[in-house]
């Protein structure tokens, strides 16, 4: 019940980076080519804490150098002492199967970001995605993160190829899906909220 408390109050730049090692899938759920920009995500988004902190984010495109799906989230943390901390940034771009958007997260970093452009954007170049559920209700923008118990359940009784590993003490570290995006996003359909925490992170937008 702590781990789904926090996750709660958690933004999605700070989910990403405190489960960084824990990717959910090798593949996104469609290739960023032809998928298509949501300029609903666009704009400024504010997630405020129970302890008084404030967590703003942007939301822009990418750049043309990127697909034109791919948008970047940069942000920063306001603590309730007044200090800030910046996030790193993300990249990600969204998917919709049937009435229900997805999106495929990616680090933002200037390294990963320079290779998708000299590369392009392959398997070879992006193999890590953390994959979030999200919806609008008016103003605000509802993130649900993948329920991890769930993934495991999923791999272990075969609906779905991927691994579950861990460390030399047994403790599982990671849990992530290695399919094709084809079979992942007929996995997604069929098992619909079942992968997902109910657990959701609400945050305003800012005008």
């Amino acid at each position: 019940m702590a781990n789904r408390r926090i996750l709660r109050l958690m933004p999605v730049a700070a989910a990403c980076l405190l489960f960084a090692s824990c990717i959910d899938s090798t593949v996104p759920l469609s290739a960023p080519d032809t998928s298509v920009a949501d300029e609903r995500l666009l704009g400024d988004w504010r997630l405020r804490g129970d302890d008084g902190s404030v967590n703003d984010y942007r939301v822009v495109a990418a750049g043309d150098k990127l697909p034109a799906s791919v948008m970047r989230l940069t942000g920063h943390a306001r603590k309730p002492d007044d200090t800030t901390e910046q996030f790193e940034p993300l990249l990600f771009f969204p998917t919709t199967i049937g009435q229900t958007t997805y999106l495929n997260v990616i680090e933002g970093k200037e390294t990963i970001v320079k290779q998708i452009e000299d590369k392009g954007w392959t398997a070879e170049t992006v193999n890590a995605y953390r994959i979030f559920r999200y919806r609008f209700e008016g103003q605000m923008l509802v993130v649900h993160i993948m329920d991890t118990d769930a993934k495991r359940r999923f791999i272990e009784s075969g609906k779905i190829k991927g691994v579950i590993e861990k460390n030399k003490d047994g403790f599982v570290t990671n849990i992530c899906f290695q399919d094709t995006s084809e079979n992942l996003a007929r996995f997604v359909t069929e098992v619909g909220d079942s992968l997902f925490s109910k657990d959701e992170i609400r945050l305003q937008r800012v005008k």
